[in-house]
C-alpha cells in the first residue's frame, strides 16, 4: 500500500492516511461505497465522537480522527488522489486558543482557512458541529466569532443538536437554512458504567438518606454559573428541606475558578469534589442525585445533561438556551438567566422532581436519544446532503480503485 501511495504521488503517507485507506478497503470488500471522514478536535475524556460515529462503518463512512491541525494535509491529498472525503470540525477553541491580540488571531484564523480552502480545492467537503455559542472562555470573542463564521462559509453542512441553533448565535455568526443539518446530541445510553443504586451511591458520598441532593457533575469552569449557583444557593429561604449540593469534576486554571472552589470548600451543605472523574464512578454522583442542575450563565448544548439523563437523573437547566429543547416539564424545571431570583425560585421547587415518575421520564428521555439511531441519522444525512458516493470518484479516474485494490 505504501508504495501504490508513493507512486500515485504521495510520497510520505501517515497515520491517518494508513487508517483511512485500511477502512476504505475494507468497506469496499463488503459491497459498501465508501467515503472519507476525518474529524478534528479529538475529544480525549468525552465518549462524544464515539457514539456519533457509531454506525458510520455501517453507512459506508471510515470516520478517522484527526489529532494534529497539520494531519489535514493527508486528508487533502487522499482528495486530490480521488477519494470522497469530508473534513468534520467540532470544538473551535485551539484555533485561536493562544492568540493575545486581534492581529495573532488573524494569523491563526488565516492558516487554519487555507487548509479548508485546500481541501475544498482538492475537491473534499467541510462539514461543522456547533457545539457551543464561541468557545468557552474565549480571550477575543469577536474574533471567534468572525472564524466561525469563515467556517460556515465554508462549509457544505452546519450540524446543528439544537433547533434553536441558528437564532441563539444569530448575534455573532449567521448559518444559512439551507446549510442546517439537525440532529439532536445523543445521549450516553451504554457508554458509561451503571451497576450501583441510589442507597450505595449516597453512601460512597457520605449523603444522608433524607436528604434532597442537587447535583453538579462537569468540569468546574466559570461559564457553568458556578458564583450564580453559589449565590442562588445561600439565597434560599429555610423551607425544612435538608439539602445538600454535590459540585464535581476538574476545575480549570480560569480566572474565578479558585474563588468558586473556596465558597464550595467551607459551606456547610456543599459536598465538593475537586477533580477529575473517573469514567465509573460518574454513576455515584448521578445516581445519588435527585436532581442535577446546569446554572449555564450561556450555552447552546451540553453533554453534562445528557449525562443525567442517561442515569434518570431529572434536572434544572436555563430556559433560553439548546438545552431547554431536550427537557419537558415531566422531568425538568428552566429559569431565566437574566433574572438571579429565579434561579433562587426553581431550586426551591427541586423537591417537585425528586420521585420516581421524574426520573422514570428523564430516562425515557435518554432512551429516545439513544446513540445509535441518531448516528445512523446523522451519517446518512451526511451522505445525502454531501452527495458522497465513491462511484464518481472512481469514474474521475483510476488512481482510487488502484489504491483501493492494493493489498
Amino acid at each position: 500500500m505504501e508504495g501504490q501511495l508513493r507512486r500515485l504521488g504521495m510520497q510520505d503517507p501517515g497515520d491517518f492516511t494508513d487508517e483511512a485507506i485500511a477502512g476504505l478497503r475494507a468497506a469496499t470488500a463488503s459491497g459498501v461505497e465508501p467515503a472519507v471522514l476525518g474529524y478534528h478536535p479529538i475529544a480525549r475524556l468525552n465518549p462524544f465522537h464515539t457514539l456519533l460515529y457509531q454506525r458510520a462503518p455501517d453507512e459506508g463512512v471510515v470516520a478517522v480522527p484527526i489529532v494534529r491541525e497539520e494531519t489535514i494535509g493527508e486528508l487533502v491529498e487522499l482528495a486530490r488522489l480521488g477519494f470522497p472525503t469530508v473534513l468534520h470540525l467540532h470544538w473551535l477553541n485551539r484555533v485561536l486558543g493562544d492568540a493575545r491580540t486581534a492581529v495573532e488571531a488573524g494569523r491563526n484564523a488565516s492558516s487554519f482557512l487555507r487548509r479548508l480552502d485546500q481541501l475544498r480545492e482538492a475537491g473534499g467537503r467541510v462539514a461543522w458541529t456547533v457545539h457551543n455559542i464561541v468557545p468557552h472562555g474565549a480571550a477575543l470573542e469577536d474574533e471567534e466569532a468572525r472564524l466561525s463564521q469563515a467556517i460556515v462559509d465554508r462549509c457544505d453542512v452546519v450540524h446543528v443538536m439544537a433547533a434553536a441553533t441558528p437564532r441563539i448565535v444569530s448575534p455573532w455568526f449567521r448559518i444559512p437554512p439551507e446549510k442546517v443539518l439537525a440532529i439532536p446530541h445523543p445521549s450516553y445510553v451504554g457508554a458509561y458504567e451503571d451497576v450501583i443504586g441510589r442507597a450505595r451511591a449516597r453512601h460512597e458520598l457520605g449523603v444522608m438518606p433524607g436528604e434532597l441532593v442537587h447535583a453538579v457533575v462537569g468540569a468546574i469552569r466559570p461559564y457553568k454559573g458556578l458564583s450564580e449557583l453559589l449565590d442562588a444557593w445561600e439565597a434560599l429561604p429555610d423551607d425544612g428541606v435538608a439539602r445538600r449540593l454535590v459540585i464535581a469534576g476538574g476545575p480549570t486554571v480560569e480566572k474565578g475558578v479558585d474563588e468558586i472552589l473556596a465558597r464550595a470548600a467551607v459551606h456547610p451543605t456543599v459536598l465538593l469534589h475537586a477533580g477529575q472523574i473517573e469514567p465509573a464512578d460518574i454513576q455515584v454522583y448521578l445516581r445519588a442525585a435527585d436532581v442535577a442542575v446546569l446554572p449555564y450563565v450561556r450555552t447552546l448544548n451540553s453533554g453534562a445533561l445528557l449525562l443525567a439523563l442517561t442515569f434518570g437523573t431529572p434536572a434544572i437547566v436555563p430556559a433560553d438556551s439548546g438545552l431547554a429543547e431536550v427537557v419537558d416539564p415531566s422531568f425538568a424545571l428552566t429559569f431565566s438567566q437574566d433574572d438571579p431570583a429565579d434561579l433562587v425560585r426553581v431550586l426551591g421547587r427541586a423537591a417537585e422532581l425528586a420521585t420516581p415518575a421524574a426520573a422514570a421520564a428523564a430516562r425515557a428521555a435518554a432512551e429516545r436519544l439513544a446513540p445509535g439511531p441518531l448516528s445512523e441519522r446523522f451519517i446518512r444525512g451526511l451522505r445525502q446532503r454531501l452527495g458522497l458516493d465513491v462511484r464518481e470518484a472512481i469514474a474521475a479516474g483510476p488512481a482510487p480503485a488502484g489504491a483501493l485494490a492494493a493489498q
